[in-house]
């Protein structure tokens, strides 16, 4: 009998030792886990700040050339609908969202007097100037290695090649362009020739430009994506408005950069 009394002992003492154990085991994997949360957090708070830092150098980009920064974030706007009507996943879409108003990031490193010469460019000169999107490409690169960073590198690499070919910087042809390349190129030349008549604010304005868009279809643009582009114009439209009601000041063009406007 004493000899069984011992062994329920032991068992006992070797229940009370395991739950123990156990119940250390549980604190550590919480404790790591609060760890790795904390991380987790202070990693997009930087990689949030290294956006807006990005972002802000954009603008500045933007401003040499003689505009004011919110057709950055219009063109992250008509980007997201495109690639939303084009079935991509909602990360994707809020990626390029975020990711297109750096496309143009590299011209920083163009000089003021090529930016505002009004004569045709030299070939040395217009191969400095093409050079913004391989500079663009190495600025984003070098930065945190994101989604969001490696989207814009694409972008800024890719929204200038052609979906006949004869772009650059590699001259890239159809689907062999990224997608998000072929998406900003179409979003970008919208925004740049269409605003120049008052869209949205006087839609029938833009007409040449659709039309224009249209005739590039399979040469300069992806075709299924202006399709999708001349089907969803309206939604583009109440956007853009969106956007232009909200955009009062830096701090408002860089938050509306950022996923958030209802898209249907």
């Amino acid at each position: 009998m004493e000899e069984i009394l011992k062994l329920g002992d032991i068992v006992d003492e070797s229940a009370f030792e395991l739950k123990a154990a156990n119940l250390q085991l549980f604190r550590v994997v919480e404790d790591l886990r609060t760890v790795v949360n904390q991380r987790n957090e202070a990693k997009e708070m930087t990689a949030g700040s290294h956006f807006d830092a990005m972002y802000l150098l954009a603008l500045g980009a933007d401003f040499r050339e003689g505009r004011n920064g919110l057709r950055l974030v219009r063109i992250g706007a008509t980007a997201e609908i495109l690639a939303r009507t084009a079935g991509m996943s909602d990360d994707y879409c809020a990626r390029i969202r975020q990711a297109a108003p750096l496309y143009d990031i590299g011209m920083v490193a163009i000089p003021d007097a090529l930016l505002r010469k009004k004569e045709d460019l030299s070939d040395d000169e217009w191969a400095l100037w093409r050079s913004h999107t391989e500079i663009g490409a190495r600025i984003m690169s070098s930065t945190f290695d994101t989604p969001i960073t490696k989207m814009a590198a694409e972008i800024a690499h890719s929204h200038h090649e052609n979906f006949g070919g004869k772009g650059y910087p590699t001259g890239l042809a159809g689907k062999d362009i990224p997608l998000s390349g072929r998406i900003v190129a179409l979003a970008e030349y919208f925004e740049t020739h269409a605003n120049a008549f008052g869209w949205p604010q006087t839609t029938t304005a833009a007409g040449k430009v659709l039309a224009s868009i249209h005739d590039l279809s399979g040469r300069r643009f992806d075709p299924e994506l202006v399709d999708l582009f001349l089907s969803n114009l309206s939604v583009i439209a109440e956007a853009h408005a969106e956007i232009d009601r909200k955009a009062s000041s830096f701090h408002a063009l860089v938050a509306n950069s950022r996923p958030g406007l209802p898209i249907t």
